[in-house]
């Protein structure tokens, strides 16, 4: 990975749409503003924009850790500026601060993430790895060997 600027930033523009909302799976529709776990996806897709320019050639990266304070309301249909910053770089970690801005100018939310870069192909051997332990672990499908 080739080093970020140092303040590096990041930029991501969504529209709240009512899928944003808060909708739970089992308690159903709760409020009709952004959803503290959509901003979390959006956060993590900014901190991923942050650092997509610098992997090189084999490289990719996994997120390990988000804050996310959830300070004021969007509606759908309102547009929500997310910001990523570089906090700091070390070696394979990166931390990055994040800020949403709904376009009335409310801070929407603020928090953290980390990212860390690795091998892809190493990457990719983790999940194969998961996905044989599990397949080791289910109960085995009527019918199949």
């Amino acid at each position: 990975m080739r080093p970020l600027p140092e303040g590096h930033i990041a930029r991501l523009e969504v529209q709240v749409t009512d899928e944003m909302t808060v909708q739970f799976d089992r308690l159903g529709p709760l409020h009709p503003v952004y959803a503290t776990y959509q901003i979390a996806r959006h956060f993590e897709e900014a901190g991923r924009l942050l650092l997509l320019p610098y992997l090189e050639p084999g490289e990719d990266a996994v997120g390990s850790a988000l804050s996310v304070e959830h300070l004021a309301s969007a509606l759908p249909g309102m547009r929500v500026n997310i910001t990523a910053t570089l906090d700091s770089q070390d070696g394979r970690r990166l931390v990055a601060s994040l800020k949403a801005v709904s376009e009335l100018g409310d801070l929407i939310a603020t928090g953290h993430t980390t990212q860390h870069v690795m091998s892809a192909q190493r990457l990719q051997e983790r999940f194969a790895a998961l996905q044989g332990r599990w397949a080791q672990q289910r109960p085995q499908e009527e019918g199949t060997p």
